[in-house]
């Protein structure tokens, strides 16, 4: 793995490809400044190196043929008050393609390397700048599709979840240095912790983990969305559903059944959730090749979803084709007696004439809730999104007074820990030397180091920074 100590300086084009007003081309390293200033040419003739952190007006040339490439605005910003605590030097320019690879190729030349996928970030973690957990929330920053989830990120950047994980980590350590010291130093006769001196220690270091675990399962709900499946038979309103949600035509809507014949995906914003809406094509029985290939990607768009909209259509009885929907459903692992993946019946067209048969409807999904709505006139939609967000987060918001985890490492690192701290007071309670509730909290200790970088390996350095786009 690539990192700072061989001394590189190192660029990439921060900005992304395309076209645009302004290019950004950034250079972290030792010879940040001298490789910029034998491209920069001042106004005036001017030679001195400008002022740290301001904008300075020039133009970047080609030294070999003094060929004017850009016009360009140029920070050059000393260390350590820096993105990476190295010399750092950004340089905006025109954001063409092509002017920007030719500024990039001219610092190549003057001896700079082009910088791995993430690598100034991790310059910013190695010189101590940022922990790891707060590495990771830079992505989560660019990558955020709602404000609830930019939120986070933030949080998480300005080290809230690095807080609080150290918190935990500094109760283990101590008692960890309680029972090493009597281990250790008998000589010293140092006094041997007893049981009840270390259960409270222990049941408070496992609160924090325990509290940190608990908004995990949210928090990832506003990192990643939640992946819907619009499923019913033809013409029930699958994609004029869609399209409420979005607030939007993305799909195309007509009275004429099996209108859509393929699965439409887009992401709406359901209360700060990344609302992934799948709207497919209506299950029916089906001779036609290419609707029978829209069908069977409606079954994995629901085999994959984390919740589901069944549609019924109220202005018509409860059909067999109704019934087999359901019975797809069942197929894919959606218990109507279990409401661990989530069912939504939605009853629309209320604005029609009724007919439809509640009393057939609920006993196919007893545990479901049931929203009525039209989406001609809008009448229930409210309810219907007030509906999916309960039953998603139980009620819970973004304000807790813990920090909402919302990588499935940091999960997993959490649930280690809480695994080890467990073993450990089950040792102290069983009565076994101390040593072994030692190791378990030395486990504990490491797995929460996993989190802010502490304990963690080469190899998980390069995983998690290999994900980042080149140029931060």
């Amino acid at each position: 793995m690539q990192n700072n100590t061989d001394n590189d300086t190192i660029v990439a084009i921060a900005t992304p490809l395309g076209v645009g007003g302004i290019g950004v081309v950034r250079v972290s390293g030792p010879e940040a400044f001298a490789v910029v200033q034998s491209l920069f040419s001042q106004p005036h003739g001017q030679h001195d190196l400008p002022p740290s952190h301001l904008l300075t007006y020039g133009q970047i040339r080609d030294p070999r043929t003094r060929e004017s490439i850009d016009e360009v605005l140029v920070a050059f910003m000393k260390a350590p008050r820096t993105y990476t605590r190295e010399d750092v030097v950004e340089i905006q320019g025109h954001g063409g393609p092509l002017v920007l690879q030719r500024i990039l190729r001219l610092v190549l030349a003057q001896g700079a390397r082009m910088a791995n996928p993430g690598e100034f970030t991790l310059r910013a973690f190695l010189n101590g700048r940022l922990d790891l957990a707060q590495a990771e929330a830079v992505m989560d920053l660019i990558e955020a599709q709602t404000e609830a989830g930019q939120r986070l990120a933030l949080q998480q950047l300005r080290g809230r979840v690095s807080a609080q994980v150290q918190e935990a980590r500094h109760a283990i350590l101590g008692v960890i240095a309680s029972i090493e010291a009597s281990i250790d130093f008998p000589e010293e006769e140092v006094p041997i912790p007893q049981s009840n001196e270390l259960t409270p220690l222990l049941l408070a270091a496992q609160e924090q983990v325990e509290a940190l675990l608990a908004g995990a399962e949210q928090g990832k709900l506003y990192r990643q969305g939640l992946r819907t499946a619009i499923i019913g038979r033809p013409n029930v309103g699958k994609s004029s559903l869609l399209n409420a949600l979005l607030r939007a035509d993305r799909a195309i809507v007509t009275p004429v059944a099996g209108t859509t014949r393929d699965t439409v995906e887009e992401v709406a914003n359901l209360h700060g959730i990344p609302l992934h809406l799948i709207d497919t094509a209506g299950i029916t029985p089906t001779v036609d090749p290419v609707e029978e290939i829209g069908i069977q990607r409606s079954r994995a768009a629901a085999e994959t979803a984390d919740m589901v909209l069944l549609i019924f259509d109220s202005s018509e009885e409860l059909s067999e084709q109704d019934w087999l929907v359901s019975q797809e459903l069942r197929a894919l692992g959606f218990d109507p007696q279990v409401d661990s993946r989530q069912v939504v019946l939605v009853v629309n067209k209320i604005d029609c004439p009724q007919r439809l048969n509640y009393e057939a409807v609920r006993p196919l999904w007893p545990l479901a809730p049931l929203v009525r709505t039209s989406m001609l006139t809008g009448e229930g939609l409210a309810q219907l999104e007030e509906t999916m967000v309960s039953l998603v987060t139980s009620g819970k918001g973004l304000h807790s007074e813990s920090a909402l985890i919302t990588s499935t490492r940091h999960r997993e690192s959490l649930r280690h820990a809480a695994a080890h701290l467990q073993a450990s007071l089950a040792s102290l309670h069983q009565q076994l030397p101390l040593d072994f509730v030692s190791i378990d909290l030395r486990a504990a200790y490491d797995a929460l180091g996993e989190i802010t970088g502490e304990t963690a390996s080469d190899d998980l350095l390069e995983r998690i920074f290999s994900e980042f786009c080149i140029g931060k």
